[in-house]
């Protein structure tokens, strides 16, 4: 299933609560894999609020409508991530990316 065009979700536990919106700053914990399966970053966790754009727009795409506890696997296209550019010896040009995410936190916006 596409949650948008360029972000498939793989799949899901759907967690409880509201969904997450644009504003919201939540803390999520990701798992990085190229679409060949190396393992490019674990554990990583990090605080965003979404709509500021400060992560690649596949994940931001990802998290919206996600609840508290949720997990999504989803893989993000080029486009969406880090494009014809990739990440210098860790993400090459054009990568397809999987992405495990877990919502751990959600701060609604006011």
């Amino acid at each position: 299933m596409d949650i948008r065009p360029g972000v498939k979700l793989i799949a899901e536990t759907e967690g409880s609560g509201q969904p997450v919106k644009k504003g919201d700053r939540v803390t999520v914990r990701l798992n990085c894999w190229l679409n060949q399966g190396d393992l490019i970053q674990e554990n990583l966790v990090e605080e965003i609020e979404i709509g500021k754009r400060v992560v690649i727009a596949g994940i931001e795409y990802s998290l919206e409508g996600m609840k508290l506890g949720g997990k999504r696997k989803v893989k993000i296209s080029p486009h969406l991530g880090y494009k014809e550019v990739g990440v210098d010896n860790v993400i090459p040009p054009n990568a397809v990316l999987v992405y495990e995410i877990e919502l751990l936190e959600v701060k609604p916006s006011s």
